[in-house]
């Protein structure tokens, strides 16, 4: 059996190949179940078959085939993303391919455009306002998760809850969580803060943050103020160093404890 490759076909048969790969339409499957993309083509062969092959037999084999790998290519893309479908079918079907026939017939697909009809369009856009639409409800619930898990990674605004969640007069003392208890349900809700506050400069701000509050006399902390405003004054930092001091009017007056301005510089 003689191969010719086919620019050495007959004339005929290389004009029922060119005309029946010229438009090659489809309909391939988006990852959105009913809605699905118009796919049209032309393709070209490579290496002619056989002079004894079948030229509406190629013809036929290569549109099926090039259906399906159309539609394999597709099946995952965004039905709303016509850009990204186009480059993704363009780029699988530019391959060259293989007829199973003795000899194998190339071919290759090219001028591929991915469309969306009418009715898929609709559902496309539909489907998109929808999936906004919960996208910002997502949002505002998750927004209103991490502002909660945070106020409750305070243990003061655990002990607060408790009380709202009480009837009548302030409950009693005896039967309010102790300050170990409240404590460790703060630190519970405190692992689970957003990522970016789970780095190293939040870190240190909670450990600097127990540490003060470790210190039960108010003379005390107001020290600790103090060196801490005078550390950012020697940093180059006195707008922080001022924020810093202006915390001290939080303290009572007499805890000062001789401390002057001096010491906190």
């Amino acid at each position: 059996m003689t191969v010719k490759p086919s620019d050495q076909l007959p004339r005929k048969v290389r004009r029922q190949l060119r005309k029946g790969l010229a438009r090659i339409e489809g309909r391939a499957g988006s990852r959105h179940e009913g809605i699905g993309f118009h796919v049209a083509m032309a393709a070209t062969v490579h290496s002619g078959p056989s002079i004894e092959a079948d030229a509406t037999d190629i013809t036929r084999d290569i549109r099926i085939a090039l259906r399906r790998a159309a539609a394999d290519a597709l099946q995952y893309c965004e039905a709303f993303d016509l850009s990204e479908a186009q480059d993704v079918c363009a780029r699988e079907l530019s391959r060259r391919r293989f007829l199973p026939t003795h000899p194998p017939v190339e071919y290759s697909a090219f001028d591929v455009q991915v469309t969306l009809l009418p009715s898929d369009r609709a559902a496309a856009e539909k489907l998109l306002t929808a999936k906004r639409a919960r996208t910002a409800q997502d949002a505002v619930r998750r927004q209103e998760w991490e502002a909660r898990i945070a106020e409750l990674s305070d243990p003061a605004a655990v002990l607060l809850l408790w009380l709202d969640q009480q009837s009548g007069e302030w409950a009693d003392e005896k039967k309010a969580p102790d300050d170990k208890r409240l404590t460790a349900i703060a630190d519970l809700f405190a692992r689970y803060q957003p990522a970016e506050r789970n780095g190293a400069e939040y870190a240190l701000v909670e450990v600097v943050r127990q540490f003060l509050d470790s210190f039960a006399d108010p003379a005390q902390k107001k020290m600790l103020y103090g060196l801490l405003a005078g550390g950012m004054e020697a940093a180059g930092r006195p707008l922080h160093a001022d924020r810093a001091r202006s915390l001290y009017q939080h303290f009572p007056a007499e805890a000062a404890g001789g401390m002057s301005s001096g010491t906190a510089r």
